[in-house]
């Protein structure tokens, strides 16, 4: 979205309100800083301007920002393939913070307006624009080694001072980039202690005692943030995958790395530990038993997708999985009842959309494969 910026009509407007010449001149300075990252940015001066843009309550922006209140609807969901049996709950289930309307109105306009509007980084493919998940994939069609990484509590491992770093970034002044930050960020909540908090001489809590802010999964504008604050480590994965012969991407938090010439075991664990090392030094950390290494002859999956011949391909596995639901759901003796209850779901709305989403993937990878499963699904009574 196109935010133009006239700073003739903003002086003169400025000048009727009878602003200072030393204000006007710092409000051009920071436009000007802002437009020279993109033209299409949008010119934002305060977190009064910002709750102006978006049309919101001011007051309940710098509530936020101030951490005095937690706008959000926290829940758990279980990981999919997590057996029950795993003895640490954060292990089985993933938190999930939904914030609040006003405030997640403010998140989206952020990603809509301000994180979509310059380009990110051509190794990252998800939550962006005109990429998908099998544009990723094909960057690593016909490949003959295949390592994937994944990397443990992305999200929360994106602290505040990291999208504060991002916003500032983009040209926008140092409060503004702090209380945006503030407000696409959310506090740990520690439970049965308070948070470490130590007294400066003057009685006062230093900044650096507060507990610090991450990206809380579930709100709009934490995915493309995410992207935005490893956007240093994408280019250091690039240059060590490259300099060793290696091809790298990044699906949000699945890590990616292939070659089309041979290779041996070792040179793809010297590059795995090459990649652990530079996640820590970017505040990540690896999740160990994620990380798998394919051979030459052995099956090459990445995102779901074969990929190693020359075009991504569904998996076996997933075409009868989906044919089975579909299966199920058309034969007259089972139908969408009886294959809900057979398959778990807690509500027919609930099996229809995992269902939907499944054929929708499909799509990106076989469009004329998944038309075929669209109509099958579009005959489906689901009254019975």
């Amino acid at each position: 979205m196109s935010h133009p910026w006239d700073p003739q009509t903003f002086i003169s407007g400025a000048r009727s309100f009878g602003i200072s010449a030393t204000t006007i001149n710092a409000c051009i300075a920071t436009a000007n800083a802002i437009k020279r990252v993109h033209p299409d940015l949008p010119v934002i001066f305060t977190i009064e301007h910002l709750a102006h843009l978006v049309d919101v309550n001011s007051s309940f922006l710098q509530e936020v920002a101030n951490r005095k209140v937690d706008a959000y609807r926290v829940f758990r969901v279980k990981k999919r393939g997590v057996s029950n049996l795993v003895p640490t709950p954060s292990r089985r289930y993933r938190t999930i913070c939904v914030p609040e309307p006003n405030l997640m109105r403010v998140q989206r306009w952020i990603a809509q307006n301000i994180l979509q509007t310059t380009s990110s980084h051509d190794v990252s493919f998800a939550f962006i624009r005109n990429r998908d998940i099998t544009d990723s994939a094909k960057r690593h069609t016909n490949s003959k080694w295949l390592i994937k990484m994944d990397v443990r509590h992305f999200f929360e491992s994106i602290s505040e001072s990291a999208v504060y770093r991002v916003f500032r970034s983009f040209g926008y002044g140092a409060l503004l980039s702090f209380q945006m930050a503030r407000i696409c960020t959310r506090l740990p909540r520690y439970k049965g202690r308070d948070a470490p908090r130590l007294l400066s001489r003057s009685g006062k809590v230093p900044y650096r005692s507060y507990p610090m802010g991450h990206l809380p999964q579930g709100a709009p504008s934490s995915p493309m943030l995410a992207n935005r604050a490893v956007e240093a480590l994408d280019c250091r994965l690039q240059r060590i995958a490259l300099g060793v012969g290696w091809t790298y991407t990044r699906y949000a938090d699945d890590l990616a790395f292939s070659r089309t010439t041979t290779g041996t075991r070792h040179e793809a664990m010297r590059l795995v530990k090459l990649v652990e090392y530079s996640l820590r030094h970017h505040g990540l950390v690896a999740h160990r038993q994620k990380t798998s290494i394919s051979p030459p002859g052995g099956r090459k999956i990445l995102l779901g997708m074969l990929v190693d011949t020359g075009e991504p391909k569904l998996t076996k596995a997933f075409r009868n999985n989906i044919e089975t639901h579909l299966y199920a759901l058309l034969h007259k003796d089972i139908g969408a009842e009886r294959h809900r209850e057979h398959r778990g779901f807690s509500s027919l709305i609930g099996m229809r959309r995992h269902i939907l989403g499944l054929i929708a993937y499909a799509h990106q990878v076989n469009s004329k494969y998944a038309s075929k499963l669209y109509k099958k699904f579009n005959s489906v009574n689901w009254m019975l």
